[in-house]
């Protein structure tokens, strides 16, 4: 963002200051920007960049919920951008379901230009086999003994984006089966005593931190007994644990037994590297203090910087700006 501080607050660039452009970290001699929820690339030259993309996990029902799709090409053949905007869309976990009512909701695709990662599959609720996604849901509890299927991982990309959910039923005691994760398949419900695990997440260290993402989501037994989430944020069965954002971006919520919900998917992530030398790109506004009047001089847009952030003049979320006070109103200052 091309940006001008004049006086009394004053500000022009060429960009829209409301929009989000990612979360920036240094890692050597690369720049990195994170979304963790939608918002804007824009790069002001051409250059290559690293990227991981990672779907919203799948909700939990009787069975553990799958893992949103991973798709990344992070120490491999870079892709090549050019001086436009490119939208960034990063997928909400699915919501968990009761167990007897209905599977677990898909979660939301992640999209980063021509890459789009599909949501995680949900969870299977009693006697219905589980969702497909980007990992697939753990296959449905059965007290008869009959097997119900965890969903596939679709669409089936090269390399792969997710695995498929393990198998529920095949013993008395409703055992559910496991979300998939993005490097396994969940574990097979097949024992009265033991609940299987979600299925592994992948570690990537494109932050410059190694960090497992998108695992699945742990099953259960009808006692309440949980397997673990899958490592990557997963959550656990039993009681419904949900992904977890903060560990493992993508993950699916954990297997609820019988009276219980299952556990929410994590909201997927976008991850975009690049060096930092020489490359230039449209960045969130610094430095602007509450009471700062922004222009974007392109569309003559003014906006105005309150307590949070800028929001456009006469816009929906603004106040009246335009009254005697606007100033004192937002910084607090007699002007």
């Amino acid at each position: 963002m091309a940006i001008t501080y004049h006086a009394s607050r004053r500000i022009q660039g060429t960009d829209d200051p409301t929009l989000n452009y990612g979360t920036k970290s240094i890692d050597g001699s690369y720049t990195v920007l994170q979304f963790t929820e939608s918002g804007i690339f824009k790069p002001t030259s051409v250059f290559n960049v690293e990227y991981l993309v990672v779907a919203g996990g799948g909700g939990a029902s009787r069975a553990g919920g799958g893992a949103g799709g991973y798709l990344t090409n992070f120490g491999g053949t870079a892709l090549g951008v050019t001086a436009q905007s490119y939208g960034i869309t990063v997928g909400a976990g699915g919501n968990g379901s009761l167990g007897t009512s209905a599977n677990g909701i898909n979660g939301s695709n992640s999209i980063f230009d021509t890459i789009t990662s599909t949501g995680g599959g949900g969870g299977g609720k009693n006697d219905l086999a589980g969702s497909s996604g980007g990992s697939g849901g753990g296959g449905g509890a059965s007290g008869g003994g009959s097997n119900f299927a965890g969903g596939s991982s679709s669409p089936v990309t090269s390399p792969v984006q997710g695995y498929a959910g393990g198998t529920g039923g095949g013993a008395t005691n409703y055992p559910a089966g496991a979300g998939g994760g993005s490097s396994a398949v969940g574990g097979n419900a097949s024992s009265n005593t033991v609940a299987p695990s979600g299925g592994a997440g992948t570690s990537s260290s494109i932050t410059g931190t190694s960090l497992f993402y998108a695992g699945g989501g742990g099953g259960t037994i009808n006692s309440g007994t949980g397997g673990a989430g899958g490592s990557g944020g997963g959550g656990n069965g039993g009681i419904g644990v949900d992904g977890s954002d903060a560990t493992g971006y993508g993950s699916g919520g954990g297997a609820g037994s019988n009276a219980l919900t299952g556990g929410d998917g994590s909201d997927g992530i976008v991850i975009i590297r690049f060096l930092t030398s020489g490359n230039t790109y449209a960045d969130n506004l610094p430095n602007a203090q509450v009471g700062s009047r922004f222009e974007e001089t392109d569309t003559r847009k003014m906006y105005h910087r309150d307590d949070i952030d800028f929001k456009l003049e006469d816009g929906n979320e603004a106040t009246n700006y335009r009254s005697a006070s606007w100033y004192e109103q937002l910084s607090g200052e007699t002007p």
